[in-house]
Formats: C-alpha cells, structure tokens, sequence
C-alpha cells in the first residue's frame, strides 16, 4: 500500500476533508488519465478505509470520472460527493445488489454470478433519489438478511477456535467496526480472522486452523481464510436465506425509485454459458428491462471488451467502466483496458452520460431512461451534454 496521509482516514470526517484540501494545495492535479464508475468504500468492504482516501487516491491518479458503488447502502455517498468536491472530481453515485431471476434459475443458466444459476449481480448507476424511504426501507431489509448470515458463520468460526486453538476467536463488535454503520460481509469476518490469528504465533496457529500455510502476504492470506472457511462447501459456510436475493424485477424496481439506471455488470472471466452469446446476453437484458452495461476491465481480455462495446454502441447503451475495490488489494484504480485509446473514448463517454443521467433526474427531468426504466427519447445525447456541463463545473468549481 503507498504511503497515504494518516489524517485521510482519521475517525473524524472533518478532519479527513481538511486534509484533503491540504493536500490538494500541496500537489497539483494530474491530467486526466481515465474514468472509473464502479469502486466500493468501507460502507460495505473495500481496501480504501475512507470514501475521502479512495478519492485522493483518485486524484492522484488521474480519474476524471470517480464513481461510488458499494453493496447494500448509499450510506457512504455524502462524505464521497463533499471529497470528490473538495478535489474538483466530477463523482457519480450508484449501489449494488444480488438479484435472482427464477426462470434462468431453473433452466441451470449462469450469469455474472458463476457459482450460482440465475443468481444475478446488478448495479444501479446514477442515483439521484438517494434519501428515496421505500427503497431505504427494502435496502434495510436486504442488510438485515446478510447479517444474520455473518452472524451464524461468525458462530461456526467460533467453534473451529474453540476446538482447534483451545480460544474464542472474534467477536462480533469486531466485524461491525470494520464497517461505519454495520454493513458486514463475509470479507470482513475474513479480516478479522487474520488480525485474531497474529495475536499469537501467526504462522502456526494460521496452519491449524486453516489448513494451510500463509504466504506472508496480508491480503492474499485474508482472501485464503475466505476461500478455506466461508466458501460454498467449507465448515464455517452458511447457505443464504432465499429472501436475500429477491426478484430481479423488484431489484430494479428499487433502483428507479433511488432515481438510477439499472446496469448488468459483464462477468468476462470466466465466462459463463448466459454470458457466452453476448448478443443472446443483450437480448435477455433488454427483456429484463435493462439497457446500460458496465465492465470491470481488468476481469476481461482485449477481444472480449470489444465485443461488449460493439454489441451495446449498436443497441445505443452506455458502457461505464471500474475496477470494484471490493477486496483487500489495493490495486491501481485505472486499468490498462481503461486507458487503452481504443476503449477510453467509450468508457469516458459512458461516464458523461451517467454524470448527466444523475444531474438531470435530479432536476426532475428526465434523464437516460424515465421513472419506469425505459430509455428516453434521445436520453443518451442529452445526458452526454449534461454531463459536459457537470464535468466542466466540477473541474472549475473547486470547494
């Protein structure tokens, strides 16, 4: 991890946006190297320990277009946008959840999720509406599902301490304050269980109790102990309520109400048989109701992001691009398919186009699709031209 002023992930948030307009005084900005729509903040798991050091690391970086999309919550939108401003970064605002479509399901068809048929990851892009009360409410709901779960394997982790180390192992305060208000994944069990194990004999007692030795490397270590217990057939698995995903349907319902655009993000890698026949993947969503895309770039090949970006400019979609920042890798935050010249025009206009979507709903008009999801009439060119405007003033518009 590079040498990151402690002050931007302090306890206080003041004192993190001080800092940031510190240190944009101190360092002149970068030119503009590339967008970057889709990374997550510790409001639901991400290296970054602050929305306000994801964003300095983004202008550091060059991104032009800086995007929130953590899972389950927009609890972290308003520290983003205040440093997002503070550093004259044009910010986007977007959320990200699991759906399941029953009829894919039961044809066996896998999607972007590679594990689990029918079982569908979806973003929504561009919220404007973000204090929306049916939507808090559902997303409230869905939050409670995933903590329930994190409860019952947090048990079983316990038990493995109990039983292999002869020691509790931790406990739940532990998991929660990884996380400012409680949104607790299985990844930071994950980190929990690494800090617990190095209050010891690390290596040894990391071989006991995951079966293996460590690599000495913190975040790999992290994503092993994932790998080893909390995975789909590992003794401290536990299977998901079926309520946890609800209908695809209802899940975009959700995000029209937040104001959003619903976005299928494209597994790539690996592919899998509903992801195959891109056209045949195109024609599914659009059914779905679905007329946006994004890419996480570095999961994909040459050939295969070309291929999206055809088969969406032909349909007239946007494509966002991003990097997700869901892990504890603190990996670079332009990848080199986004700054790629054949495919950085694409992704830049995407982002323009969700800047304007945004900027526009929020004025009460409409943007790249209405209020029911539907792709407005010329809605693509008009958001391309609104979010000029919002790019423009964000560059100039410095808090």
């Amino acid at each position: 991890m590079p040498d990151i002023d402690p002050e931007l992930y302090a306890d206080d948030s003041s004192q993190r946006l001080a800092a940031l307009t510190r240190l944009r005084q101190q360092h002149p900005r970068p030119a503009a190297q590339g967008t970057n729509t889709h990374v997550h903040t510790n409001y639901s798991f991400s290296a970054f320990r602050s929305p306000a050091e994801a964003a300095w690391l983004a202008y550091e970086s060059g991104v032009e277009v800086f995007g929130i999309n953590d899972h389950y919550t927009v609890d972290g939108h308003k520290e983003f946008a205040q440093s997002c401003q503070a550093l004259g970064i044009a910010a986007t605002f977007s959320i990200e959840a699991v759906g399941m479509d029953q009829e894919a399901a039961q044809e066996g068809v896998l999607l972007n999720d590679p594990g689990n048929p029918g079982r569908i990851y979806l973003c929504g892009k561009g919220i404007s509406d973000a204090r929306n009360t049916t939507a808090a409410a559902m997303l409230a709901t869905l939050r409670s599902y995933q903590s329930d779960r994190n409860r019952a394997m947090l048990e079983l982790v316990q038990q493995r301490f109990q039983r292999l180390l002869e020691e509790n192992g931790p406990q739940w305060e532990e998991i929660e304050e990884q996380t400012p208000l409680g949104n607790t994944t299985e990844r930071h069990i994950a980190r929990a269980i690494y800090h617990h194990l190095q209050r010891g004999s690390y290596s040894q007692r990391y071989t006991t109790l995951i079966g293996s030795e460590p690599s000495g490397d913190a975040a790999q270590d992290q994503n092993a102990i994932r790998g080893a217990l909390l995975k789909a057939g590992k003794p401290c698995y536990v299977r998901e309520a079926p309520e946890a995903y609800p209908a695809l349907s209802a899940l975009r319902g959700l995000y029209l109400k937040l104001g959003a655009i619903p976005t299928y993000p494209v597994l790539g890698n690996p592919i899998t048989g509903g992801e195959e026949d891109i056209e045949a993947l195109f024609e599914r969503l659009a059914r779905w109701g679905i007329h946006a895309v994004e890419l996480i770039p570095h999961r994909n090949t040459d050939d295969r992001v070309a291929a999206v970006i055809a088969a969406a400019s032909a349909r007239g979609w946007p494509v966002f691009d991003g990097t997700e920042h869901n892990t504890p890798v603190l990996d670079p935050l332009l990848t080199r398919w986004g700054s790629d010249p054949r495919f950085r025009p694409v992704f830049r206009e995407g982002a323009l186009v969700l800047l304007g979507h945004q900027s526009l709903r929020a004025s009460k008009l409409d943007g790249y699709v209405d209020s029911d999801g539907k792709p407005c009439s010329d809605g693509y060119q008009r958001c391309l031209a609104a979010g000029e405007e919002v790019l423009e003033r964000a560059n100039t518009c410095v808090a």
